[in-house]
């Protein structure tokens, strides 16, 4: 009997990319109507033949004495009106946009206390209505239809937490459309694209990764933690066969006055860059890292995977694979808790989390509580036909079609391609499905060229019975998560809201599980119990021989 969950990939058929839909494309109707079944779109020459045609009408009717004709009232239309132009969708009902506090309630802000001067000056918060200065109502968010609002606005921080805690609990969220990218994005986009291009990220280019470090490696100031580790794993601290050895980097985060460290959730970091670039260095891999430690309260562990052309497929998922395993075994080194660990990335760190949650469920170690993909790329295949968004964002902001061509090229082989080590996508058709998964939590942006694939994804790990919360940021290109424009913010927040949700969730089903080990083993006799002792010893020992001779092969198990 055939595995239910078990469909087929090819089915283009069952998934319509959201923006390929008619009612998110915006078209122009016209009242004139046509005998064929094509479309047929007003030209100069058509706009003549039709007045030609009906003067000519007009002069074989014969000539009747016209009777004045009485107007009709005004009918208002209804759906069946299929001639009509479209009008443009009503604004939301504002059943929560709050009263504004008066002006002359207050001349100090609610949260910081400061006065209200000429150059201080008061601000009403949109969620709450509260007044507050210019530093405490500063962030810019997308709040719900109910507010009312068809723009992002400014909130408090408070209000800003709120609207992100409740957005990280949904399991779909879509942002509003306030019109794209912003100007600061475009402009970053460009530098970023002619970065690429003197890299020789292209076919017949001349491949240097310095050009690329030289501008990401500025000095800058880094952000606070409590502590930073900088450890070189050789091979004898990895039990996968194929890694040599490789850097990580592990941030704790930092304390509040008087606060006693403790154990701590760990995330597994796997940075972006194309398979070719970028390091635990790089000061946006390294400042990304320290925000994600400081907000969600995780140890964070960034790995310096090996980087291709020189290392290709599975070098770097090997990599981030060991990475994960070593950190569970290691996690009281760095005060990390190993029952409490998670995986995530962006762009193609999202490809390598992937595969690490696949690598883990196959292998059933280590046991990981949730994987965070932001934008990921799920399909290494060149076949842009199948994902409508890989059309229409061929030369998209930050991440053109043609760099990914180039980056799949000198990361994976043809006959690895379909792997689904390398194309996490591709597991859905296998036996398993995506069963057996953790907790997932997407985001995906709406200018983003892999923004299909990563839906499709979330489909799939619905039907095999997987968690997924989801956010669409809709103005937002590949790669936005690390730039700090646009909603980045937004998204950093949510990144650090699901992280403790997943952890605390995971903890406390741990606790009720050893709760009820206690319970079942106070009701067993001693004789039960010194017969347990003896088989787990016994299996502990084999587990132990077993451990010192792992050796994992990357090929994927049908």
């Amino acid at each position: 009997m055939s595995n239910p969950l078990n469909s087929s990939l090819a089915e283009e058929d069952e998934f319509v990319s959201p923006f390929a839909r008619s009612d998110n494309i915006t078209t122009t109707t016209t009242t004139t109507t046509t005998s064929s079944n094509t479309l047929s779109y007003p030209t100069e020459e058509k706009q003549e033949e039709q007045s030609s045609s009906s003067s000519s009408q007009q002069q074989e009717i014969p000539s009747q004495p016209q009777k004045p004709k009485k107007k009709k009232p005004a009918q208002p239309k209804t759906d069946t009106d299929t001639s009509a132009t479209t009008e443009p969708a009503a604004p939301p009902v504002a059943s929560k946009k709050p009263e504004w506090v008066p002006d002359n309630s207050s001349n100090k802000c609610e949260m910081c206390s400061s006065t209200f001067t000429f150059l201080n000056r008061r601000h009403h918060c949109r969620r709450c209505g509260h007044l507050f200065c210019a530093d405490c109502c500063s962030l810019n968010t997308s709040l719900p239809q109910e507010y009312g609002y068809t723009e992002r606005v400014k909130v408090c921080s408070k209000c800003f937490t709120t609207t992100i805690n409740e957005r990280a609990l949904e399991e779909t969220t879509i942002t509003m459309n306030v019109g794209g990218v912003s100007k600061e994005t475009k402009v970053v986009s460009g530098v970023h694209k002619l970065l690429l291009w003197r890299m020789g990220a292209h076919d017949g280019g001349e491949f240097n990764r310095d050009v690329f470090d030289s501008y990401e490696n500025q000095p800058s100031t880094p952000i606070p933690v409590s502590r930073v580790q900088d450890l070189y794993l050789d091979g004898s601290d990895l039990d996968v066969q194929g890694c040599s050895g490789f850097r990580v980097r592990v941030y704790n985060p930092a304390l509040e006055p008087g606060e006693k460290p403790t154990t701590y959730p760990i995330l597994m970091w796997f940075h972006s860059g194309g398979f070719v670039s970028k390091s635990i260095q790089t000061p946006s891999i390294d400042g990304l890292c320290r925000l994600l430690s400081n907000q969600s309260g995780c140890v964070v562990v960034s790995v310096d995977y090996r980087l291709a052309p020189e290392n290709k497929f599975p070098a770097a998922a090997l990599d981030c694979f060991a990475a994960t395993c070593w950190a569970v075994k290691k996690a009281a080194t760095f005060d990390g808790d190993p029952t409490r660990i998670a995986v995530a990335g962006d762009s193609v760190g999202g490809n390598l989390a992937a595969a690490v949650a696949l690598m883990a469920r196959d292998k059933e170690t280590p046991r990981l509580c949730g994987q965070i993909l932001i934008c990921p790329i799920l399909d290494l295949k060149k076949n842009e036909e199948k994902y409508y968004t890989r059309v229409v964002h061929n030369d998209g902001y930050l991440m053109p079609m043609s760099y990914f061509k180039w980056f799949s090229s000198v990361y994976c082989r043809e006959t690895d391609i379909e792997n689904p080590y390398a194309s996490p996508l591709k597991a859905a058709t296998s036996t398993k499905a995506l069963c057996g998964l953790p907790v997932t939590h997407m985001i995906t942006a709406g200018f983003d060229p892999f923004c299909d694939e990563g839906e499709l994804y979330i489909k799939k790990l619905r039907q095999s019975g997987v968690k997924v919360y989801h956010t669409r940021y809709t103005n937002s290109p590949h790669g936005f998560f690390a730039i700090g424009l646009d909603e980045s913010n937004e998204a950093l927040m949510e990144v650090s809201i699901i992280l403790k949700y997943i952890s605390n969730n995971n903890n406390n089903n741990n606790n009720n599980n050893n709760n009820n080990n206690n319970n079942n083993n106070n009701n067993n006799n001693n004789n039960n119990n010194n017969n347990n002792n003896n088989n787990n010893n016994n299996n502990n020992n084999n587990n132990n021989n077993n451990n010192n001779n792992v050796c994992y092969n990357y090929k994927y198990n049908q």
